[in-house]
This record gives structure tokens, C-alpha cells and sequence, in this order.
């Protein structure tokens, strides 16, 4: 009977290692790999370089800048899908007197030639220290992966601790792949 008690008890221990390990990025993704990956998605989830617009973000010139914004993107979380898609959470440092960071956190998925098919910010962290994003991301980013409710979290509830966007007022576009001012975006189309 203890050998049966302690074999379960070690597939359950076994078990809770692998599910801690299973959203370590280099459990998925090589660092080369993240780079890659944050160079596809850097023109979505930063601001524009300067003198682009959003159809001339993609051109060679501006390459050396999305490379350099991309080199401060970390991976934190990865929670790879059934479908091939990847629940991710990354950190870059926010402008800030003091040092701060920010979260990303969204469902992005690659093609069979590492074409970036899905790109989904679901939300985006309010600066915060890197200790207090690694405490709150991590919570959201578990809750996100498991399409559990956000909007507790949300400004309009929880005010600046946890997730800024979406506030009500912005949402992500996942066919423009950015994001977009409600009001603004609702008072067009009624033209």
C-alpha cells in the first residue's frame, strides 16, 4: 500500500514539474527562436519608427530600428496550443524615470514557414517594476492561458495595478493587428 501511495504521490509531483516547466520559453523556443519570433511580432506590438506609417512599417529601411526595439523583448511565458498557436507573454522596459517594464501578453501562431498567421494582443500590463510584473504577468498570463475572465482586472476595476488595455474605450484589431480608439474608430464608420 505505501508503494502505490508513494508512486502516486511521485506522478503527481511529476506532474506539477511539468506543468510549471511547460510555459518556460525555452522549454518551447530556442533564444535564437525568440528572437525570430520578436522581430515578426515587434512591428505590431511597438510604436511606429520614425517617419513610418503603418503601410510603410515593413520596409527594409526601417529594419535596423524594429531589430533594436525587438533585442529588449523577453519572452516570459509560453503556453503552446493544440492548434499550433502559442499563448505568450513577453516583458520590454516601459519609459520611465525609475526602471519599469511592461507586459504583452496575447495568442500568436506561425505557419508551417514561420510566417506569422495569428497575431492577438489580449492585453497589455500598466508599467510596473519587473518584480511586480513577474507576480501579476504570471497570475493574468495563467488566467489568460486557460480562457479564464480578465476584465476584474481591467482599469475600470482593479484601476492601474494589472492590465491596461483593453480599457473599454481601446481594443485590439486582430485583422489590423493593432490597436485601435473605440470612439474614434465608431465615429468614422457612422459617417
Amino acid at each position: 500500500m505505501r508503494i502505490i501511495i508513494g508512486s502516486i504521490g511521485f506522478i503527481l509531483l511529476l506532474m506539477g514539474c511539468t506543468e510549471k516547466q511547460s510555459t518556460d520559453p525555452l522549454t518551447h523556443w530556442s533564444r535564437e527562436k525568440q528572437r525570430e519570433v520578436a522581430l515578426k511580432i515587434v512591428r505590431y506590438s511597438d510604436k511606429l519608427a520614425p517617419r513610418a506609417s503603418h503601410s510603410t512599417k515593413f520596409n527594409e529601411e526601417f529594419d535596423l530600428y524594429y531589430k533594436r526595439v525587438a533585442e529588449d523583448y523577453v519572452f516570459m511565458w509560453i503556453k503552446p496550443e493544440t492548434d499550433g498557436g502559442y499563448y505568450f507573454l513577453f516583458s520590454r522596459p516601459a519609459k520611465s524615470i525609475t526602471p519599469m517594464f511592461e507586459g504583452i501578453a496575447g495568442l500568436l501562431k506561425l505557419s508551417d514557414t514561420d510566417s506569422l498567421v495569428v497575431y492577438n494582443e489580449i492585453f497589455r500590463t500598466w508599467k510596473m517594476p519587473d518584480k511586480d510584473l513577474r507576480e501579476r504577468g504570471k497570475m493574468l498570463f495563467d488566467r489568460m492561458a486557460a480562457r479564464r475572465d480578465l476584465s476584474i482586472f481591467y482599469p475600470k476595476a482593479s484601476g492601474d495595478k494589472y492590465i491596461e488595455f483593453p480599457d473599454g474605450r481601446f481594443s485590439f484589431d486582430i485583422e489590423l493587428r493593432r490597436w485601435r480608439d473605440n470612439i474614434l474608430y465608431d465615429s468614422t464608420r457612422i459617417r
